[in-house]
C-alpha cells in the first residue's frame, strides 16, 4: 500500500463527559491537524526544535497546554512576565507560520445535553465529524487510496479503551 503525503495529529480540549460539566468550560473540542509530510519534516519540526532550544536549551520538552498555562515545571520561568510574553509570542508565531490544515469540532456539552433526550458522547460525535471532513480533504488531495496515519494522543486507560471499543 502506498503511504499518504499527509500525517494527521489529533488532540482534544476539555472533558467529553456529559455528567459533570465545568460551568467555566462546558466545551469539548477535538482537532485534527493535517500536515503534508514534506512540510512537517522540512519546516515544522525544525521550527519546533529551534523554539525549544531557544527557550529551554534542549528539545526534549513536551509542550502541554496545562503545564504551560499553570506555569508548572518545566515552564516555571513563565512566571516572569517578560519571559512569558516572549515565549507566547514565539509560540504563536510558530503556529501562525506552520503550513497545516485544521479540522475541528467544538461541542457545548450543556446545550448538547439539553437538545437531545439521548445525547451522543461528545467525543464520538466530534470524531465522526472530523473523520468525515478529513476523508473529504484526503479525497480532494488525491490521497483517498493511500494509507494515512492519524496520531492520537493518549487520553487515559479508560478513555482509550472506550475509544478502541467504538472503532
Amino acid at each position: 500500500m502506498d503511504y499518504s503525503e499527509y500525517i494527521i495529529y489529533v488532540d482534544e480540549s476539555g472533558d467529553h463527559s456529559l455528567v459533570n460539566d465545568d460551568p467555566n468550560y462546558p466545551m469539548f473540542v477535538l482537532a485534527f491537524c493535517i500536515f503534508r509530510k514534506a512540510d512537517y519534516t522540512d519546516h515544522i519540526s525544525p521550527s519546533i526544535q529551534n523554539f525549544k532550544f531557544a527557550h529551554f536549551g534542549h528539545d526534549s520538552v513536551v509542550l502541554h497546554e496545562h503545564e504551560i498555562r499553570k506555569q508548572q515545571p518545566p515552564f516555571v520561568f513563565l512566571k516572569s512576565r517578560d519571559k512569558r510574553e516572549q515565549f507566547m509570542a514565539d509560540l504563536n508565531q510558530l503556529v501562525i507560520d506552520a503550513p497545516m490544515t485544521v479540522i475541528a469540532a467544538a461541542i457545548n456539552k450543556t446545550r448538547h445535553r439539553e437538545r437531545y433526550v439521548t445525547p451522543i458522547n461528545p467525543y464520538t460525535l466530534a470524531l465522526q465529524f472530523c473523520m468525515e471532513r478529513t476523508h473529504r480533504f484526503l479525497c480532494d488531495h488525491g490521497q483517498s487510496e493511500r494509507l494515512t496515519h492519524l496520531v492520537v494522543e493518549r487520553r487515559g486507560r479508560t478513555e482509550d479503551r472506550d475509544l478502541e471499543q467504538r472503532a
